[in-house]
């Protein structure tokens, strides 16, 4: 079974590797060094606006402010910078993420910022670069039967939230998720709060690692299939937190390649099969409060939660050390009196009538038979003398 789940991410990664090119078709299908907002297109080296927006071709940033259109496609950018103010949406019903750079993308500023597609299962792709998300509100909905694989956020690289309140709602048919990085890590970091609803995968870094810390940050992360899934590694630091459900009998958290590390959090984990698996589950200031009789035991060369030997599908873990658990006591036996012995006997302790206690008995017939005569002569002399 885990054999086969290792091919099974292999194939999703090779999938969505697919998907991105299918994706990218149509917003590439432009002159070089040049850029697409709302079905139109300009010239990326100079600077240029339209409705609501605005590009400054020196910084390679787009200013949003209000805007509502159709997909954005920045071309080939060596950083590009999407800057909101004010409510922005962003919509895509063609074979096309809503935002697409090739490039490092990061998204920023005060205003918000909400995508929506229907016909792919990419709301933003940063295809060769890294995503990035600070200090601003974003949400996405995916919805629709399409064709293609990917993640509603996806980038080659790194994807990074910092400070970001996150919405994003998945429910695109087909392989992918909510969140995918291809060959770098998923970093939900200070002040973020992530919420995830996927009819497929929630987080995935295909090739690297998750890490959920800081303060303020929380991550609530509901997918049909794996809720959290990293090739390398899975981190959880203080004083994050983190709630994972997986709905299908799939392993909610799963690292098959590295650890699952958590250090003094409050975490939730469900799912109707494994609640986690990896190389290696370390907790550190933590401990697995309910179930507290479950144990951390190796099922096919990966180690997972159990409950009297059964893999165990729901966990909630939290900050402190395990308290030990109190030892029944042991009854008291209850002592056994020792018998009474009886007293010696001096001299011959025999059973058996001896010589003496003959003797004795004739002395005693003797001196009875005496008191008798005394007596008798007393009785007759009384009896003369009232006469």
């Amino acid at each position: 079974m885990k054999a086969l789940k290792r091919i099974i991410s292999i194939a999703c990664a090779a999938a969505v590797l697919m998907g991105i090119s299918a994706a990218s078709t149509v917003a590439f299908e432009k002159e070089a060094d040049t850029l697409v907002v709302d079905g139109k297109t300009f010239s990326s080296t100079r600077n240029c606006k339209g409705d609501n927006w605005k590009y400054n071709a020196e910084s390679h940033t787009l200013s949003l402010n209000g805007y509502d259109g159709m997909y954005i496609d920045l071309g080939t950018q060596e950083g590009a910078v999407i800057e909101l103010s004010g409510d922005n949406k962003v919509a895509s019903h063609v074979a096309s993420p809503a935002i697409l750079v090739e490039g490092d993308l990061l998204i920023t500023g005060e205003g918000t910022l909400s995508l929506e597609v229907d016909a792919c299962h990419s709301a933003v792709c940063a295809q060769g670069g890294s995503l990035t998300i600070e200090n601003t509100t974003v949400s996405v909905t995916g919805n629709g039967m399409v064709s293609d694989s990917g993640y509603l956020l996806m980038a080659d690289k790194t994807v990074s939230m910092t400070g970001t309140r996150l919405s994003i709602v998945d429910e695109i048919s087909g392989s992918g998720g909510a969140i995918g990085s291809m060959s770098g890590d998923i970093l939900v970091n200070e002040g973020c709060t992530l919420t995830v609803f996927s009819s497929t995968k929630g987080i995935a870094a295909i090739s690297g690692k998750v890490s959920i810390r800081g303060e303020g940050t929380e991550a609530e992360i509901l997918a049909t299939e794996n809720s959290v899934y990293a090739k390398s590694g899975i981190s959880v630091e203080e004083p994050a937190r983190l709630r994972a459900e997986s709905k299908n009998a799939v392993t909610s958290v799963y690292c098959p390649e590295g650890n699952i590390v958590f250090n003094s959090v409050v975490v939730d984990i469900s799912s109707e099969s494994a609640a986690m698996a990896a190389k290696s589950i370390q907790m550190n200031n933590c401990y697995i409060n309910d179930p507290f009789d479950c144990l951390i035991s190796e099922v096919s060369e990966l180690q997972t939660v159990t409950l009297y030997d059964e893999v165990w599908g729901e966990v909630h873990i939290i900050k402190g050390i395990a308290p030990t658990p109190t030892p029944s006591p042991t009854p008291t036996p209850t002592p056994i009196p020792s018998p009474t012995t009886e007293p010696e006997e001096f001299g011959n302790t025999s059973r058996g009538i001896t010589p003496r206690m003959i003797i004795g008995g004739v002395l005693v017939v003797a001196a009875l038979s005496v008191f008798a005569v005394i007596l008798v002569k007393e009785f007759r002399s009384r009896s003369r003398y009232r006469r």
